[in-house]
């Protein structure tokens, strides 16, 4: 009679943790397998330039290019031309 209550504990201990173990696994995201990071466009990745007049960081697709130097809008172009 005790080694059937000794093992029932047992099996409801290995119950409990096997529960416990798939919980945990629920709660966490799952890691990203290398087929995840295949499908990254490397071309999505845009260069960031500084704004001269503000400092403010943007695709270098929407900055515009003056004299060498990178701008957020048209009215810092024209600030940046007077302050000079």
């Amino acid at each position: 009679m005790w080694k059937l209550i000794f093992w029932g504990i047992i099996i409801w201990i290995v119950i409990q943790l096997l529960k416990r173990g798939l919980k945990i696994n629920k709660n966490h995201a799952p890691m990203p397998n290398n087929q995840d990071e295949a499908n990254i466009d490397s071309a999505s990745f845009e260069n960031m330039v500084q704004c001269e007049q503000c400092q403010v960081h943007l695709p270098r697709s929407e900055a515009f290019l003056v004299n060498g130097k990178f701008y957020c809008s048209k009215a810092h172009i024209k600030s940046d031309a007077e302050y000079n």
